[in-house]
């Protein structure tokens, strides 16, 4: 569930590893475990919108695992899969998936509480040639009449 709150929530790991109050598909990111194990305010606080799905099975998760503990549970798991990943990067992969959804700019910056559209933009969005010839086609690919 830690992994699936970052990749569903955009959340940082810190936040994943302390339980966030949700009411309805919004979670309220209030707080953080830091590595020495205190829980301290986020980076940002502020909502964050989920899916339906994943906010009952939220309701039911009491996170209570280290940071360290999830961070090296993470890598671990992901490389029994042959996959190289850390946690952060399902920070990334929620900002990609929901630009991807065609989602705004505006709409970008809120779900990852960035103060500045530039950062969620700059830092966060993996873009592909595949992405670039894609949307090219789309806007471009008929030919005018």
């Amino acid at each position: 569930m830690y992994a699936f709150t970052m990749l569903y929530a955009g959340a940082r790991i810190g936040e994943a590893c302390v339980s966030q109050p949700i009411k309805g598909n919004v979670i309220t990111f209030d707080r953080q475990r830091l590595p020495d194990g205190t829980i301290a305010s986020p980076k940002t606080a502020g909502p964050v919108f989920v899916p339906e799905w994943f906010a009952e099975e939220y309701k039911s998760f009491e996170a209570t695992k280290s940071h360290n503990t999830v961070y090296v549970g993470m890598r671990r798991a992901a490389k029994k899969v042959g996959l190289d990943i850390n946690p952060h990067q399902l920070r990334h992969k929620f900002a990609t998936e929901l630009v991807a959804a065609g989602v705004s700019p505006n709409v970008l910056q809120k779900q990852m509480r960035h103060h500045d559209v530039a950062v969620s933009l700059r830092y966060y969005v993996q873009t592909t040639e595949s992405d670039i010839n894609e949307g090219v086609s789309k806007a471009f690919g008929q030919q005018p009449a």
